[in-house]
């Protein structure tokens, strides 16, 4: 599903858009990733979320339709954002408070959601005869049933007055500061490496180390979300390697937007999508951007070289 909005005031771009993997397809396995797009007057929102492939996350595919449901929900949250924005002038002791806050309230929301399914879709026994047993046997009884829901979650909040980025799991959160550099802001977590994630139904997802988040009060000229099928097709699969060919892709991405027509691009972005999974990860994609066109226009093709680390003002 694609979501798309055009700030005609600010041209502020925002789309979001979730693909089946060429994998999923060959093997009849539904798209298990979800992407969503927000855009108001107050605020810009996007989220892209990993539903896990294993046999005993059968049901991913609602758990990541959850995650961006939640994060949706907690995060445009009218007093979250009005708290964040008082924020700018306390300390990182009172932001990040605020900011546990509204992790506890994404992970509440989340785990409801996961709860009302399972009361209107009980699990069946077609679902435990599909699953290792050891799993068939934990979730008959009552035991850690949310993890048949397991998903990653990346989201991030932009307002006239600051920008916010969460995350768990793995998956890439890339941004174009407002003279053109390139960095993953979000801090990342060490337990993400190859096909291991950490997951939004894991007991210790409120760690800081496993939902990490990004504040600043200066508004970049891009942020992208992308689940790691985008990062496995360009070779950015583990803490050690090197951004520098997904970062060159979304420079692709960021001259294909300034030089056309917004929905010309979304639509080529759109169908490329499906042949990059099909020649990279095989996995399922998504994607979500922002991006303020008029900024990116002055940049031009003269971005700087693309960095891995860069100091962000606050970032956990």
């Amino acid at each position: 599903m694609m979501n798309i909005d055009i700030d005609k005031a600010n041209r502020l771009v925002a789309f979001a858009r979730s693909v089946e993997g060429a994998s999923h397809t060959k093997h009849g396995k539904p798209c298990q990733d979800a992407s969503l797009c927000l855009q108001e007057k107050e605020y810009t929102f996007i989220a892209v979320a990993d539903g896990h492939g294993g046999d005993a996350y059968f049901r991913s595919d609602s758990g990541s339709k959850f995650a961006v449901r939640a994060a949706s929900e907690c995060m445009t949250d009218p007093a979250v954002i009005a708290a964040m924005k008082d924020s700018r002038d306390s300390t990182d002791k009172e932001r990040n408070q605020i900011i546990l806050q509204l992790k506890k309230s994404i992970l509440a929301r989340w785990n409801a959601l996961v709860a009302a399914d399972l009361e209107a879709n009980p699990f069946t026994d077609t679902d435990y005869a599909g699953i290792p047993e050891k799993y068939a046997e934990r979730y008959k009884a009552g035991k850690q049933v949310e993890h048949a829901y397991g998903s990653t979650i990346i989201a991030a909040l932009r307002t006239d007055s600051f920008l916010l980025a969460l995350q768990i799991g793995d998956g890439s959160c890339v941004m174009v500061d407002d003279t053109g550099v390139f960095s993953l802001p979000v801090p990342v977590d060490e337990k993400c490496f190859l096909n291991t994630t950490t997951s939004i139904c894991d007991e210790d997802a409120i760690d800081e180390k496993r939902f990490r988040y990004y504040y600043t009060d200066k508004i970049p000229a891009a942020m992208i979300l992308a689940s790691d099928g985008i990062d496995d097709s360009f070779g950015y699969t583990d803490p050690e390697a090197s951004p520098e060919r997904l970062f060159d892709f979304y420079r692709v991405i960021l001259t294909s937007f300034t030089e056309k027509e917004e929905n010309a691009a979304v639509s080529e972005l759109t169908d490329y999508l499906p042949r990059l999974s099909e020649k990279g990860s095989g996995d399922d994609i998504s994607i979500g951007i922002m991006l303020d066109i008029p900024l990116l226009r002055t940049l031009g093709k003269g971005t700087d070289s693309p960095e891995e680390e860069q100091e962000s003002e606050d970032s956990h």
